[in-house]
């Protein structure tokens, strides 16, 4: 579905409704008093338009400061559909296909037969040209057809986009990793887990598309069971506070169960009752983590996840819980978990 309505035929409606001319100027004055232009022909109702806040955050970070409050989605299909024979891709490919969190503040990309331009304003989209090489998939939406590149094409294009500085977006901690490489790992592991691939299919599928090197280097980094981009950041902050450590092994989405057990990473046995799972863990010294977004901050989940923290640590983890201020303050972030890391080591070396 989607709240994109085309220009012309509200402006007819208005017409026949008012019985004035359709040329007369009090129509569009009255369409822009609850729409606001998504694209070329096409209006969205101003009550879907994105917070201020948020877009203005999403600047931030854009390459040219350019704003967007119309959402991806519609600014992707009123381009697509005001531009005969395009083809949606990169980041407004990867929204259509379902994976959203990264396109809010990135430009609408189209194939076409122009040559190349980027976006200079948020009522433009950057134009490619179309290769004999893009491959496409067929998508309906409001019973329309939709052309964006395929899934892995789509992938390796915004891997590129990244490399080339084209997109970014806020990742939070200030990581050793370059932010590149950092925004590229947060990518691979939402589309593993949003798409249900492995990274043998990603290496298959981006072969003679993006650089063999780069993606191994990418890959190693990856985990493609981080259910949101936050995850990833926490995951990797806390590889790096206790990468010296030895003995040391972190897993991702460790379930824990009310009987005490450790579950297999990735893996809820429905014949148990699970109390939590962490986002990472260390197992053998009972180390887990876990970040908490915005819905931990509603009272209900705040006694939730209070009861939670108890039963833990009465199992005898040691247990930490992040925000987003706290990923900011990466050093203090990664002391916080190096020394738990280290107590509980050095708890197991005096039980032993």
């Amino acid at each position: 579905m989607t709240t994109l309505h085309s220009l012309p035929d509200l402006i007819h409606r208005y017409s026949v409704h008012h019985r004035i001319s359709p040329d007369d100027p009090r129509i569009m004055q009255a369409i822009l008093q609850t729409h606001t232009l998504a694209g070329p022909g096409f209006v969205v109702p101003v009550s879907d338009l994105r917070s201020e806040q948020f877009a203005l955050l999403d600047a931030r970070y854009h390459p040219r400061s350019l704003t967007y409050r119309v959402p991806m989605r519609e600014r992707a299909l009123a381009h697509h559909w005001s531009r005969a024979g395009s083809v949606l891709a990169e980041w407004s490919a990867l929204d259509l296909l379902g994976l959203r969190e990264f396109s809010a503040g990135a430009d609408v990309t189209l194939l076409c037969s122009s040559n190349h331009r980027m976006a200079t304003d948020s009522d433009a989209a950057t134009v490619r040209r179309r290769r004999a090489h893009h491959d496409t998939s067929l998508l309906f939406v409001a019973e329309r057809p939709v052309l964006v590149t395929d899934r892995m094409q789509t992938l390796s294009a915004c891997l590129r986009s990244l490399q080339k500085k084209e997109h970014s977006w806020d990742t939070l901690a200030a990581l050793d990793l370059d932010p590149v490489t950092v925004m590229s790992v947060q990518l691979i592991d939402r589309f593993c887990q949003v798409f249900r691939v492995s990274h043998d299919e990603i290496r298959q599928g981006l072969a003679k598309q993006f650089s063999a090197r780069e993606l191994r280097t990418l890959l190693a980094l990856s985990n493609p069971r981080a259910e949101s981009k936050p995850e990833t950041i926490l995951r990797l902050v806390a590889e790096e506070a206790v990468r010296d450590l030895p003995g040391i092994r972190l897993e991702t989405q460790v379930p824990i169960y009310t009987d005490g057990s450790i579950g297999e990473s990735g893996v809820i046995d429905k014949g148990k009752t699970i109390l939590t799972v962490f986002d990472t863990a260390e197992r053998t010294h009972k180390v887990g983590f876990q970040h908490d977004g915005e819905h931990h901050l509603q009272r209900s989940q705040r006694d939730k996840d209070a009861e939670i923290s108890a039963d833990v640590m009465a199992l005898g983890w040691n247990q930490i819980r992040t925000s987003a201020g706290m990923l900011r303050k990466t050093a203090e972030l990664k002391q916080r978990i190096r020394r738990a890391m280290v107590a509980a080591i050095s708890r197991a070396d005096g039980a032993a």
